[in-house]
């Protein structure tokens, strides 16, 4: 197959590896594991099945603000008091989605209070504050319905296809859901902003003095990062979520040895067992050695015709083209010949085009020169030809 990828030229030749999914037990009902960087997945668990986020739904809020909006991150938004609402008791049909409920999280924000946005930003991921995702929604679209509509639109873009949040906060309502794989997507993307990465990994922040309340401080949820018996040093965020109908879940990555993971665990019966399958699920991973597969040795032979060539240009590999991989992430890739833009005559050791090796996802895992084997020439035709149209270019440009 090596020997004839030339044939294949941009199209690509399928190259699979076969990788061994972590054999780990969770007690999540949905779950998955992924390189953040690669996007590549070492374990699933029924990770495309509708769930409840709760208020792991802020990842979303958060990505979005920060992703798609100029911010100046001191500018202050004065709270509504439409942000602020609870829901009656008995709740109702007619009852907006993203009202609150009278035991769902909040920042402490009251109305007409001038916050920034940074505040806003920590106090949504921190503290979980279903006020904060209100205002900031109303911040970037002047009504969350409105907000919301750009927000799923996004995530639609961003590839999550099983998503559709009524409420920036993901405090319970019906039709508000995703699934595991989408929540990984989202926070793929989430943590390749550095103010995201550098809020879900704080522990505490102090809320400054407002003009309706005093200095106050927030602190993280997120028991991964914090001191007690789930402490996991190689975490570095993002969220925990909980409520009665999407009962335990939690979005969490870390990072060991420069690679970093994400997992999501949805649906856990208590709120141990979420930190117990994720820091589970990344020690198997991190423990895992890198293994190393050749897809080409220096030797293989590339060609191609040239219009106009005495013979056929024959190429080889200025070094074999290697791969390294762990276990779980072996990747289904495709090996692709590109050629240079070529003008005869060809000397020998020219490079003359590359080979690149991408895994599914479009992530470069390995690139290697193309140089000829040996000189190719024009046909005579081709030289007069040449010849005489570069005598009618010069008369041409005289004129």
């Amino acid at each position: 197959m090596f020997l004839r990828l030339w044939f294949f030229c941009c199209i690509g030749s399928f190259l699979s590896l076969q990788a061994k999914q972590l054999e780990v037990a969770v007690h999540a009902r949905s779950a998955i594991l992924m390189n953040a960087e690669t996007g590549a997945i070492l374990y699933e668990k029924d990770s495309r099945i509708s769930s409840f986020p709760a208020s792991t739904t802020k990842i979303a809020t958060a990505l979005y603000v920060l992703d798609r909006e100029k911010l100046n991150l001191e500018q202050t938004v004065t709270v509504s008091s439409e942000a602020l609402k609870i829901r009656p008791p008995n709740g109702g049909s007619d009852v907006p989605a993203y009202w609150n409920g009278s035991d769902g999280t909040k920042m402490g924000l009251v109305k007409g209070e001038k916050v920034t946005l940074d505040a806003l930003l920590h106090g949504l991921m921190l503290s979980s504050g279903n006020d904060a995702a209100n205002v900031l929604a109303e911040s970037f679209a002047e009504t969350v319905p409105g907000f919301m509509e750009k927000l799923n639109g996004y995530l639609c873009d961003l590839g999550c296809k099983d998503t559709h949040f009524c409420n920036p906060h993901g405090y319970h309502y019906p039709d508000h859901f995703t699934t595991a794989y989408d929540l990984c997507l989202m926070t793929k993307k989430a943590l390749q902003i550095p103010k995201f990465r550098e809020i879900v990994s704080t522990l505490s922040y102090t809320k400054p003095k407002t003009n309706k309340q005093p200095e106050s401080k927030l602190r993280l949820f997120n028991h991964l990062l914090t001191p007690g018996r789930f402490f996991y040093p190689k975490a570095i965020g993002v969220k925990t979520g909980y409520h009665s109908q999407g009962l335990n879940n939690l979005v969490a990555a870390a990072k060991d040895q420069g690679r970093t993971l994400i997992a999501v665990l949805l649906g856990c019966e208590n709120k141990e067992e979420r930190y117990r399958d994720a820091i589970r699920l990344f020690e198997m991973a991190f423990a895992e050695e890198k293994e190393r597969a050749r897809l080409f040795s220096a030797e293989n032979l590339f060609v191609k015709e040239l219009p106009g060539a005495k013979s056929i240009l024959k190429s080889n590999l200025e070094g074999e083209v290697a791969i390294e991989f762990y276990p779980a992430e072996k990747p289904e890739c495709k090996a692709f010949v590109y050629w240079q833009p070529l003008d005869l005559p060809i000397q020998k050791g020219q490079k003359v085009g590359e080979v690149r090796v991408l895994d599914q996802n479009g992530f470069l895992l390995q690139r290697q020169n193309l140089v000829a084997q040996e000189r190719v020439e024009g046909t005579f035709l081709f030289r007069i030809k040449r010849f005489f149209k570069g005598l009618f270019r010069g008369s041409s440009d005289k004129t």
